[in-house]
């Protein structure tokens, strides 16, 4: 989690990349986009749903699947259930933007500042946009600030990620 453009989408796209060449992990993420419409009116997708689907699947001959899926509020966690338990083998997923999760989370920043207002006990690494920069501290609250790219053995080490068991 944190605020636009403190390097959230940067942090996620580094660990999958990480995960993938590393350790062939299968790596999944849900994004909270806020008020931005996913899909666009008269679209098929968008009918489809409209007209009560649960979901919808889009596929083009390009290799790319949208799925649309109209998920009553406050029921992210029936998504995350059927996402860990269906037909895809994931090994780790991922969420960015939604802060009542209550799963381990990184806080991804832009300023030292930001970290008092947006701390959580979930909170069990800083990273984001201030890896980038020249700092001198390692930890915050505690809470140490890891350039995933530089140290991806802590990363894992921290939220106790390990190998694949073949």
């Amino acid at each position: 989690m944190g605020y636009s453009g403190s390097g959230k989408t940067l942090f996620i796209t580094s660990a999958i990349k990480l995960l993938r060449k590393k350790l062939n992990y299968n790596v999944s993420v849900i994004k909270n986009v806020k008020n931005h419409p996913v899909d666009k009116k008269g679209k098929d997708s968008y009918r489809f749903t409209e007209a009560g689907a649960i979901f919808s699947v889009i596929q083009n001959d390009i290799n790319e699947t949208a799925i649309f899926i109209k998920i009553e509020e406050g029921n992210l966690e029936g998504l995350l259930k059927w996402l860990k338990y269906g037909p895809f083998k994931l090994d780790l997923m991922f969420t960015e933007g939604f802060r009542k999760l209550n799963n381990p989370t990184v806080l991804c920043i832009s300023d030292l500042n930001e970290i008092k207002e947006q701390l959580t006990e979930n909170v069990k690494m800083i990273s984001g946009v201030i890896c980038s920069e020249e700092i001198t501290k390692k930890s915050v609250f505690n809470i140490p600030i890891i350039d995933i790219d530089t140290h991806f053995s802590k990363f894992l080490n921290l939220f106790n990620i390990s190998p694949k068991r073949s």
